[in-house]
């Protein structure tokens, strides 16, 4: 198992006070045979150096690289990171986040003795910008495994995304991340549990910073999050009756999100949709 490499890759953006405990976490993993590629994506502060220097000061043993370049966005420079990977498994990590010493070798060592499984997640832990824990991302009471594809449409279950870890081979059968979307992760999600079985792990191995920037607030959830999660649906379910039910679920929560916060606009909007 030790012989298994896995990439790790950080789009890194704008978060020069949380990178180096993201590294950190990262450099002082139990499992070592890691590939780290970073690419810093146009950051407007001193991510980049603030990365680069860390590294280059912990002698940091393993294979990585790093570089930055214009801002391309997250899914072009998740995909940029993809295609270099070198690692049967490969896991995103958020640069405002970090992992537990231990994530790596127990995914690696779930995946390793469940060859019919491409994916695996677990839990995290909910921090604020001080490192205080606030919460919990506990997916032990959801369908969290196996066939999930209509467990993720309906909420039933899903995936935490901030503790994946999947085969690289997967990219060969549906293709990299979606560019044309504003994220990344339930489109992805969905392609992936079309053609391949899930697993989870019931531990936490990750802690997940949450803040005012999360795309899945209240406000962002009303501006643009829901309608792209209409759109991902009307992209990847091709069972008509199995759509117009998973998209009117939609549009009833922003109805009554909307409702709830007092948004007399979006009120309107979903309504007539609904």
């Amino acid at each position: 198992m030790k012989d298994t490499l896995v990439t790790v890759g950080i789009a890194l953006y704008n978060h020069e006070k949380y990178i180096v405990k993201c590294l950190e976490s990262i450099v002082k993993q139990s499992y070592n045979n890691i590939e780290l590629i970073i690419i810093d994506d146009g950051s407007k502060d001193n991510s980049f150096k603030i990365a680069k220097d860390y590294l280059d000061n912990q002698n940091y043993n393993q294979n990585y690289k790093i570089y930055t370049r214009p801002n391309k966005g997250m899914c072009n420079t998740l995909n940029e990171i993809a295609q270099q990977a070198s690692g049967k498994y490969i896991s995103f990590i958020g640069s405002d986040d970090y992992w537990m010493l231990n994530k790596i070798e127990e995914q690696v060592y779930f995946l390793e003795n469940n060859n019919e499984i491409a994916f695996v997640h677990s839990n995290s832990i909910k921090v604020d910008e001080n490192d205080k824990e606030i919460g919990f991302l506990d997916y032990s009471l959801k369908n969290n495994s196996e066939d999930m594809f209509e467990s993720i449409i309906f909420g039933r279950g899903g995936v935490n995304t901030p503790s994946h870890l999947y085969k690289t081979e997967v990219y060969d059968k549906i293709g990299y991340y979606d560019s044309n979307l504003k994220f990344e992760d339930l489109d992805f999600w969905l392609r992936l549990s079309k053609f391949y079985k899930l697993g989870f792990i019931n531990k936490c191995h990750t802690y997940y910073r949450w803040h005012g920037e999360n795309l899945s607030d209240d406000r962002n959830k009303l501006k643009f999050y829901n309608d792209e999660i209409v759109k991902i649906f009307d992209k990847n379910i091709e069972d008509l009756e199995l759509k117009k039910s998973a998209i009117l679920r939609i549009y009833r929560k922003s109805y009554l999100l909307a409702l709830r916060t007092f948004e007399v606009k979006y009120f309107v909007k979903y309504l007539y949709k609904i």
